[in-house]
């Protein structure tokens, strides 16, 4: 295999993988998806996944194929203790197979089960923060090949995402009907809609309550299953600063009821009400009068409780506000979950996106872990430059992609010891250039582009691809162009030694105007003074 081929297969994987999460919400398509991805890089014939799932019994289930025929394979059983890929699963470790039928634990029934013949065979473990999920079989090297350690590096990027993908199974299989649920359900306000943190959205939705309601106050408390107790996750009022703090066991008081029985309740007179706890009104000097409690119930799981507390325009709250707060208590549920779904789906991105980045630094010793300590920088840097929580998350990701385009830069000039050609350097200047194409077309990392293409800029107009200067490089180009550098100082290459970092520090701090942004280098040097670089 050619280096010019090899990069580009990589290169391909690289792109398929990270736009995959933006391709399908629903399960078996991104199971599937991941599987052909596996035929591709490995060149093999065919890849079939296998799961556990029950908790009890022996056998493991056929989830996912790709090469073979979905309607006669996907569902099968298979012993829990025979064969190559039960023995993946068990001990947790991958296995190459290329003469499988002298291994002493295959079993040639699978590939009766599979309708294949197995000439050579991958196994990898699926393995999800610690807990082993399934494995997956790959199998039949094209052209007469055999399998190698190259192919199980690809493939474990894979096999590592299947893991994540089916340890979280049922956040993904009701992907699909939460997304259609909020949207139909969700018409409290536009401002709802608009909300993807969960604070905020709590905040908005209880101070919506409050508003609409005419009432003094508004709580919202969110169940902690494992403490078996509420906890107020947003309160609106005169009290709702103090009364934050406060955690509710299930069951006791007004809102513990409503949790523990699933019931709506329109309390007149709280002080009359046995299961009223006044620890809250002790506590605040607030004065409760007259309360409404609902549930908040997801697919029939009860997530927190709703409640208003003393109406303004009359003496107590009335029958017809309860369907009211039940309407907008489910929609309410309806939007935490689909935030929380929004927000794993994004952490789950980005695990995608550290794990590419994770296998492009570890080509070469020298650059291991770079993009993640560029990262770190970069993030520092931000928030001492106090830019929104949503940049701070842009500038975090186009850190990790920064050096996306080295994939396309070959080995013998990244790892070369002496002096580069002008040719090689002309090689060099280009890897911004390779990572702006490699990522532009990929929705979600369009905002990346520029910062990709433009973090080798320096402020006096003398760096490339460009040569563009000042603040016609954008900001977070600007905080990578730091941020890459003082990593790049303080770390090791194979034409030099690594630079102490306060040496590193005082060269930023020098090169203040010309290479780097006068900015950037001041909110750099508060976060490395402060201990955050």
């Amino acid at each position: 295999m050619s280096e010019e081929f090899r990069l580009q297969r990589e290169n391909d994987l690289l792109k398929q993988l990270i736009s995959v999460m933006n391709t399908t919400t629903k399960l078996d398509n991104i199971l599937n998806y991941l599987l052909d991805l596996m035929t591709m890089v490995t060149t093999s014939e065919a890849a079939y996944m296998l799961v556990k799932d029950v908790v009890e019994g022996d056998f493991l289930t056929v989830r996912a194929v790709a090469g073979l025929k979905k309607s006669q394979t996907i569902g099968k059983e298979w012993p829990m203790d025979k064969g190559v890929i039960s023995q993946c699963y068990l001990s947790g470790n991958h296995r190459i197979c290329n003469s499988p039928h002298s291994e002493p634990d295959f079993d040639p029934a699978m590939g009766k089960l599979l309708g294949i013949d197995i000439k050579t065979l991958m196994a990898l473990p699926m393995n999800a923060d610690g807990r082993l999920v399934g494995a997956i079989g790959v199998i039949n090297k094209k052209d007469g090949m055999q399998f190698s350690s190259e192919d199980v590096s690809f493939g474990m990027i894979l096999a590592d995402q299947a893991a994540s993908i089916v340890g979280n199974e049922t956040t993904f299989k009701t992907a699909e009907a939460r997304i259609k649920r909020f949207n139909t359900l969700m018409q409290v306000s536009e401002e709802i809609n608009k909300q993807n943190d969960l604070h905020q959205l709590l905040d908005t939705i209880m101070e919506s309550a409050k508003m609409v309601m005419r009432a003094e106050a508004s709580s919202l408390f969110l169940l902690d299953e494992k403490a078996q107790e509420l906890y107020i996750e947003s309160a609106q009022g005169d009290a709702g600063e103090q009364i934050k703090q406060f955690r509710l066991p299930v069951g006791k008081g007004i809102a513990g009821w409503v949790a523990q029985k699933g019931k709506p309740q329109l309390i007149p007179d709280a002080y009359k009400d046995d299961r009223f706890n006044p620890e809250f009104d002790k506590k605040t000097g607030f004065r409760t009068r007259s309360i409404v409690c609902v549930p908040m119930f997801f697919k029939k799981k009860n997530v927190g409780v709703i409640q208003i507390i003393n109406a303004l325009d009359k003496e107590e709250f009335e029958e017809d506000d309860v369907p009211y707060m039940m309407a907008l208590a489910g929609q309410a549920a309806i939007a935490i979950e689909n935030v929380r779904l929004l927000q794993s789906n994004k952490e789950l991105f980005l695990n995608v996106v550290m794990a590419l980045v994770k296998m492009i630094d570890s080509r070469h010793s020298f650059y291991n872990g770079h993009s993640l300590r560029v990262a770190k920088y970069a993030v520092a840097i931000a928030k001492q430059l106090g830019v929104p929580k949503d940049t701070i998350e842009k500038v975090q990701v186009c850190a990790f992609l920064h050096d996306i385009g080295r994939t396309q830069v070959p080995d013998f000039i990244i790892a070369k010891k002496g002096q580069l050609t002008e040719q090689e350097w002309a090689v060099i200047k280009r890897q911004p250039l390779f990572g702006a194409k490699f990522l532009q077309g990929i929705k979600m990392l369009e905002y990346a582009v520029p910062a990709v293409l433009y973090h080798m800029e320096h402020y006096n107009g003398k760096g490339y691809p460009k040569g563009v200067q000042g603040e016609q490089i954008p900001l977070i180009a600007r905080i990578l162009n730091v941020a890459n550098s003082f990593d790049a100082m303080t770390s090791p290459r194979p034409y030099r030694n690594p630079m102490e970092k306060q040496a590193a520090r005082n060269q930023v701090s020098t090169k203040s105007g010309s290479q780097f942004d006068p900015l950037i280098v001041k909110a750099f040097l508060a976060a490395y003074d402060a201990g955050q670089i």
